[in-house]
């Protein structure tokens, strides 16, 4: 969830505790609109409690993130204002945690988690047992790998598959790298040399920087554009093609190798060290996704969630539109 940012806000248990809130707190003299503190005072400008006819509203800033009706009903509001803030104050305020996942606010109810959108309402209610039901979920969506589809296409590119695998065998050596253990990792180590030699440079290595970003994703915090991607995954498909001329065939395979491999170094693909050091067991994940992304509306089928499931979002960010 990030640093702390929401501090001493009151648990508010139901709407009688909430409109005893309200009532005790005294109003910050000369504000219009009346501003009565939630916590501490000179924290009024941020979290606040307010009266809308009969409802409570919590206020984090401008927002009504959460409103205690008289009839027990607590809905939670968070008018596209998915942050950490807002989730550590319903935390604060209601014991639910709240966390984002993709622009997206996941609450954890009971045993369940629930979506909540930009500009949706979710309703709550306590039962007698004291615990948080959810009262209007709606229906999740996500996105699963189609098992046939994915085979299909590992089998198309399966004389790729075969040389990426025999290429990381070869090339994995046992070295220490730099982590908290200090430990020995199974490695490919690539000198920046190789790399000049094969592509003439370092500089052309960068047609092939999109190739794993479809959809809404960056580099560098400046999003990527569908040209870019479809130019870089068009020229990464070109060097696996399992059709292509033999002449070429195995420089084409050795190219592709080493692009897949300074793409797990360096998201940019603009080597700035003399040799490189990959973990060999990413390697030919890294294709997988590479090829599933070009192929995403081939191999991903979209499915209905069981109540209370939300998406992880592994998938998501490949099918959302630019």
């Amino acid at each position: 969830m990030g640093y702390a940012t929401v501090m001493k806000v009151p648990r508010v248990h139901d709407y009688a505790q909430a409109l005893q809130i309200h009532d005790n707190s005294k109003p910050i003299r000369g504000r219009s609109p009346e501003i009565r503190p939630l916590g501490n005072r000179r924290d009024a400008d941020t979290y606040w409690i307010r009266k809308n006819g009969e409802a409570i509203e919590l206020v984090l800033y401008k927002t009504p993130v959460v409103t205690f009706m008289p009839d027990g009903v607590v809905q939670i509001f968070l008018d596209s204002y998915n942050t950490v803030s807002t989730h550590q104050f319903i935390s604060h305020v209601l014991g639910i945690p709240a966390w984002g996942v993709r622009r997206t606010t996941v609450l954890n109810v009971g045993d369940a988690k629930y979506a909540l959108g930009d500009k949706e309402v979710l309703r709550l209610r306590k039962s007698e047992d004291g615990k948080w039901c959810v009262l209007n979920a709606s229906v999740q969506y996500g996105w699963k790998l189609n098992r046939k589809a994915v085979a299909d296409l590992r089998a198309k590119y399966g004389e790729f598959y075969k040389y990426l695998k025999g290429f990381v065998s070869l090339r994995t050596e046992s070295i220490y790298i730099h982590t908290w253990a200090n430990d020995a990792r199974d490695c490919v180590v690539v000198q920046q040399s190789e790399f000049r030699n094969v592509f003439g440079g370092i500089a052309p290595l960068s047609e092939y920087r999109y190739m794993d970003k479809r959809g809404k994703q960056q580099i560098n915090w400046v999003a990527v554009k569908p040209h870019q991607f479809e130019a870089s995954s068009n020229a990464f498909e070109f060097l696996i093609r399992p059709d292509q001329p033999e002449e070429g065939k195995h420089e084409n395979f050795y190219k592709a190798a080493l692009a897949l491999v300074l793409k797990q170094d360096d998201d940019r693909m603009d080597m700035q060290t003399a040799e490189i050091k990959v973990l060999a067991k990413k390697i030919v994940p890294l294709l997988d996704e590479v090829l599933f992304m070009r192929h995403a509306d081939e191999v991903l089928v979209r499915e209905q969630l069981p109540m209370g499931k939300v998406s992880t979002g592994t998938y998501d960010k490949w099918m959302l539109e630019w």
